[in-house]
């Protein structure tokens, strides 16, 4: 890992053992040798670098610049992974000696995978998202940061949607639906009831007592009663009873249909209209992610989607309202919201899709086992939840 000791080579055999006479002939053969360069090497011990230096070659570290993963910040590269790196490396120079750090910035994390997997870089620092494909080509550390994607939108007052499209929304609804099959099915009972016992009231609500005009005339006006719409009622007494007990049905089954639709309102007025990935479909979406999120987005039907590789050009997006949502990592959108108050922007919905993000390193990397003993080191003293505050806020 990093700043591995030199191990000096300690004299050993003939150095150690007490002079004696040697043959004639040895003794003349090893001078030629020495004559004319050619003699053996001994081991022989090797001078200790001085302190803070070391002939190791450069440890070699991949990054992306990507907000407030990794950026520039007057002149100087900041962020969450980098300081993250920083501490990692501390941690393990504690016991070793100094090792110099080269830093290059790629243009994502294919590119970044790819310096690993082609030895010119050592360590992929970039919050790059653990998957089981990747886990079979490359090592990983311990997460250093395990978030979900989270749907970040206008403040209730800046989003639009219209009223009809609520009522639509409302209408579609699995609860509502479901509900309203069952009363569907319900329908049918009132429906031959009516039939059989007012076909032969002349003046009733069935005029034909031959049963398919007739069921039909029972399942209009069950229908409409259902919506408090039926203008003649049923003679007979059987018929009578039926109708109170459908109407009483109807109330509550428009009863419903109005609270719910009702609290849409208020909830849109108040909360705004996009809550959760339902919400989305058919709109268009920035997306700060990779495939695997997108794939995820079209498996739920959503698929106006458009991906951005930095999160500014996505919240560009929405001020413009070219997108209506951003779907990022949390921690991303929490660090927006936290740096950028001016913005009036808020997170909703519940995260989904959870990643965890680690310090990438080619197969069979001897960093591996170093850099997972200081990641837990920091965990445990408490340096990795003051990374986590500084950078989205919030404790980890």
């Amino acid at each position: 890992m990093l700043g591995q000791l030199r191990q000096g080579r300690g004299q050993g055999g003939r150095g150690n053992r007490a002079p004696h006479r040697l043959p004639v002939w040895p003794g003349v053969l090893l001078g030629l040798l020495l004559m004319v360069g050619m003699a053996p090497a001994y081991p022989q011990a090797v001078p200790e670098p001085p302190a803070g230096q070391s002939d190791l070659p450069p440890l070699r570290i991949a990054t992306r610049l990507m907000r407030p993963d990794a950026f520039e910040d007057k002149g100087q590269l900041v962020g969450f992974s980098i300081d993250i790196g920083q501490a990692v490396v501390q941690q393990i120079r504690r016991n070793q000696p100094q090792r110099e750090a080269t830093l290059k910035a790629y243009a994502g994390v294919p590119e970044i995978l790819a310096a690993l997997r082609s030895g010119e870089a050592d360590l992929g620092l970039a919050a790059i998202p653990i998957t089981s494909q990747r886990e079979q080509e490359f090592d990983f550390s311990h997460p250093v940061l395990s978030a979900g994607l989270q749907i970040m939108v206008p403040e209730p007052g800046e989003q639009t949607r219209q009223a009809e499209q609520v009522v639509v929304r409302r209408i579609f609804k699995p609860d509502l639906l479901r509900l309203t099959g069952i009363v569907g099915l319900l329908m049918l009972i009132p429906a031959h009831i009516l039939w059989y016992f007012e076909r032969k009231n002349q003046d009733g609500v069935i005029t034909h007592a031959s049963y398919i005009p007739g069921i039909f005339e029972g399942l209009w006006w069950t229908m409409m009663a259902l919506v408090g719409q039926a203008n003649d009622m049923p003679k007979g007494p059987v018929g009578k009873l039926v109708a109170l007990f459908w109407v009483f049905v109807g109330v509550i089954y428009l009863a419903y249909f109005t609270a719910g639709l009702t609290a849409d309102l208020t909830l849109q007025g108040i909360q705004g209209n996009i809550h959760g990935l339902e919400d989305l479909q058919n709109r268009p979406v920035a997306l700060v992610a990779d495939s695997t999120a997108l794939d995820y987005l079209e498996g739920h039907n959503i698929r106006s989607v458009t991906r951005f590789d930095q999160p500014e050009q996505a919240y560009a997006a929405l001020v413009a309202q070219e997108v209506e949502a951003i779907i990022a990592p949390r921690p991303l959108l929490l660090h927006f919201a936290a740096y950028e108050p001016d913005v009036r922007f808020e997170v909703v919905g519940t995260p989904f899709l959870e990643q965890f993000y680690a310090i990438a390193m080619p197969d069979g990397s001897p960093y591996r086992t170093p850099a997972n003993l200081a990641i837990l080191a920091l965990r445990e003293n408490g340096t990795y939840a003051a990374i986590h505050r500084k950078w989205f806020g919030v404790d980890p």
